[in-house]
Formats: C-alpha cells, structure tokens, sequence
C-alpha cells in the first residue's frame, strides 16, 4: 500500500488567501481551494472546518502577533493596548494583506461572523458602561479605521506620520 500524499498547507492558505482577496469570502470553499491549489482533495481534512481554515489562514498572515500581543499584555498594556502594539510592530506587508483579507471577509456572513468571534473574544471585557470604557472602544475604532486608511493606501501620507498616527492612538505618550 502507498503512502498517503501530504498536502501543503501553506499552499492550501495562499489559494485561501487569494480567493478571498479576488473573489470575496464568500467565493471560500473546501473545493474552490482544492481548485485553486491543484489538489484533488483532503482540504478539509487539513482544517476541519471553515472557522479553523480562517484561524489558520490569520495565523499564516502573521505567525509573530500572539507573542507580540501577549508579551504587551504581560507587561501590563490593556487588551487595546496590546492590540495596538502588536499590529503596529508588524511588518507593513503583513498588515497590507490582513487588512485586505479583513475587509473582504466582513462582507460575508459566516465569516464575519469568524471576526465577531475573535473581536469578542479579545476584547470580551471591554463596556461602554464607563467613560473609560468608551475611551478604549474609541481608541479601537480609531485604531481600525486607522489601519485601513494606512494599509490599504487610502490616506497616503508620509510613515512617520502614520507612527505619530498610531502612537496618538495607543495613548500615555508612548510611542507605538
């Protein structure tokens, strides 16, 4: 009996990735990724299922921002905080295509649904309930609108202006 092909997962992510990008989210499919990579099959088996695929596909983008998150929450920064400093250290690339990969996945259901998710997670005790509250939810959606103008090039200013930007959103006077 022959030994049972591997797939490369990688690829499986990078023809994930591109669907999303070209086609929309709701283009994502087990068969349109086993199309787009060259595979005849086991996808699926790869991820289990489409929420583990998107979770794996972040991953993929950015292997470094649970460490960059965890280190800044570690050393005492607020779950926006650390948010900030984590994608802000990112390289320019990789937030390009989060950014790109985001936006196109918020358009359809079940995966933004994926987003939902990880934002509730993430920042699960976040309340309006207090103004301190509010000023971090403030300072997250500065952050993410921020990140989009920045990332998708639709504000094009100079990059040192863009980490006074981001160092006026993660607040305190520190850079970011």
């Amino acid at each position: 009996m022959g030994r049972k092909p591997s797939i490369d997962k990688a690829r499986l992510l990078e023809a994930a990735e591109q669907i999303i990008v070209t086609r929309g989210a709701g283009a994502l499919s087990f068969d349109a990724i086993a199309k787009a990579a060259g595979v005849s099959k086991g996808v699926q088996g790869a991820f289990g299922s489409k929420e583990e695929l998107l979770s794996a596909l972040y991953a993929h983008l950015d292997a470094g921002y649970e460490e960059r998150f965890s280190a800044s929450r570690g050393a005492g920064a607020s779950p926006v905080n650390a948010y900030v400093d984590a994608v802000v250290s990112a390289e320019s690339m990789v937030n390009q295509r989060i950014a790109a990969l985001s936006l196109a996945m918020a358009l359809e259901p079940e995966s933004r649904e994926y987003v939902r998710k990880w934002y509730a997670a993430t920042f699960q005790n976040l309340s309006a309930a207090t103004p301190e509250g509010r000023q971090e939810i403030l300072r997250l959606c500065a952050l993410e609108g921020a990140l989009m103008l920045r990332f998708m090039n639709l504000l094009p200013i100079a990059n040192e202006d863009w980490a006074q930007v981001f160092s006026d959103v993660r607040g305190n006077g520190r850079s970011a």
